[in-house]
This record gives C-alpha cells, sequence and structure tokens, in this order.
C-alpha cells in the first residue's frame, strides 16, 4: 500500500490531521519568507527582495542550501 492509498484508507480524523499537518508544512512561501532565507545564505538584501519578487509566483514550498 501506497502513502495515498493509506491516506485514503485512514479513518476519517486521521486523514483530517494528516491533512492538515500536510497544508502547514507544504504551504508556499511568502514573498518575505522568500527574502529571509535568500539573506541567510548571504544574498544582498536588495538582490533579496528583487528575487523573491521576481519569484512569488512559483510555488516554493522549501528552500536550503546545498550539502
Amino acid at each position: 500500500m501506497n502513502a495515498v492509498d493509506a491516506l485514503h484508507a485512514a479513518p476519517g480524523d486521521v486523514r483530517d490531521a494528516a491533512l492538515a499537518l500536510l497544508d502547514q508544512v507544504s504551504a508556499p512561501l511568502t514573498e518575505r519568507q522568500l527574502a529571509a532565507a535568500l539573506r541567510a545564505q548571504g544574498v544582498r538584501r536588495m538582490d533579496a527582495r528583487k528575487l523573491a519578487r521576481a519569484l512569488k509566483t512559483l510555488a516554493i514550498i522549501a528552500i536550503m542550501p546545498r550539502a
């Protein structure tokens, strides 16, 4: 059984809780959150703001540095 099948087979309250959690962790970053993430990686403030503004139409849910 894959994850989607397990979700469909779960009781209603479990399914609702799982979907609520998934919604919280997969919500797209706001323009401000995206700019802050870029700033944390050393992008200058004005550049981070410009990049975030340019990317705001994309549903970015995570951003992390390369390992």
